[in-house]
């Protein structure tokens, strides 16, 4: 019987996945072994391994498709087989052979039609965040149409509200008053313009506008950074940020880097770098002001007894945050050592996705850039977020 293989669930927050590239090709047999193919979620790569061993009898889904969790993408069984008429009793078994930590968590709504709908948590909590009715969601883009985060974003930036679509549909109330007199009409002189073709405004380029610029060379938005600018995108419309910029003399703080430096091998400091003794500082301050180690779920706001901070990574496929899990337990040494360990997993692409969530409180730094100043933006639902230059 042919056996359908699932999108896995690579962590708690994780919905979708693209497929990046495919390792096989329908017609080819493969052991339990074989890696089927490598996704991207919006923090890591990762390898999908067969499973099972059989032919490829269908690839579900092309290179580049957002595919939501526990959704099929692969059939393997014997070849000739009519796997199709065996893929649903396929996908089941498959289900049932899915470890519980990858289980999808699905939460149930009764609309007002009496219709149950289903949503994740994440899209649960959008909907409170976002003030979205899960009526104005028809089906969602998520497995049997459950809804997911991105369907109440996309429905949050349609909807228009009842008083702009009013003020739409009803005319001011000049002009609906009783129309003047209307004095006599005066022609001036008619005067013919020089013709001159302007384009409208906002309208796109001209193709021989385009051509005129020369050679140009257009490079894809990965999925990675798309869902970081929506993120980013997030945030801003759904809590109200502001920033404080302050200054403070660095000099003991670079005295004990250097201090560190040289110190005695066998105590392992010296590697701390400024941005450990920034971090570990920050830490220090956030065991003592709870309200900003802590997130904002719907109207209520959580203080977390320890700190698990969060570090912006720079890395080749975009913004990386993995996090320090109780940071406040770990000495200076300790916390230099796992956000060395952490930063290269980010760099080499080896970070898992649970690696990347659940910071209580977030430190980016671009010093190291040249930068003066800039606007952190939060990472949602943290209270706050220090940048540092």
């Amino acid at each position: 019987m042919a056996t359908t293989i699932i999108m896995p669930k690579l962590g708690n927050t994780v919905e979708s996945s693209v497929i990046i590239s495919w390792n096989v090709k329908p017609g080819d047999h493969i052991d339990k072994d074989s890696i089927l193919c490598e996704i991207e979620t919006d923090k890591a790569t990762m390898e999908v391994p067969a499973g099972v061993e059989g032919t490829v009898l269908a690839l579900l889904h092309k290179e580049g498709d957002d595919v939501p969790v526990l959704e099929p993408i692969a059939v393997i069984g014997e070849p000739g087989e009519d796997w199709q008429k065996g893929s649903e009793a396929g996908q089941a078994s498959t289900a049932e052979e899915t470890p519980a930590t990858q289980t999808a968590a699905t939460s149930v709504f009764s609309s007002a039609g009496g219709a149950d709908k289903h949503a994740s948590p994440r899209a649960r909590q959008a909907m409170a965040r976002l003030n979205v009715d899960i009526d104005s969601i028809a089906r969602g883009s998520g497995p049997e149409g459950r809804i997911l985060e991105r369907d109440v974003i996309a429905a949050s930036t349609e909807a228009v509200s009842p008083r702009a679509a009013e003020a739409k549909a009803t005319p001011f109330a000049s002009e609906t008053a009783a129309p003047k007199a209307e004095a006599p009409e005066v022609k001036a002189p008619e005067v013919k313009a020089p013709e001159v073709e302007t384009p409208a405004a906002g309208s796109a380029p001209l193709a021989s506008d385009l051509e005129a610029l020369g050679p140009f060379t257009d490079t894809p938005i990965k999925s990675i950074r798309k869902i970081i600018a929506e993120r980013m995108m997030q945030s801003l419309q759904s809590s109200a940020q502001v920033t404080f910029n302050t200054s403070a003399p660095a000099e003991r703080l670079l005295a004990l880097r250097t201090r560190l430096k040289n110190s005695d091998p066998a105590l392992g400091l010296s590697g701390v770098t400024v941005g450990d003794l920034v971090g570990f500082a920050a830490i220090r301050v956030l065991a003592k002001y709870p309200r900003i180690n802590a997130h904002v779920l719907d109207t209520t706001i959580r203080s977390y007894a320890h700190v698990h901070l969060g570090l912006a990574v720079d890395t080749p496929r975009g913004l990386m945050v993995p996090v320090v899990r109780y940071a406040d337990t770990l000495s200076l040494r300790q916390f230099s050592e796992e956000s060395k360990r952490l930063t290269k997993g980010c760099l080499e692409g080896t970070i898992t996705p649970d690696e990347l969530s659940g910071a209580t409180f977030t430190v980016t730094n671009l010093g190291s850039f040249g930068i003066e100043s800039f606007t952190p933006i939060l990472n949602s639902p943290e209270t706050g977020i220090l940048g540092v230059d």
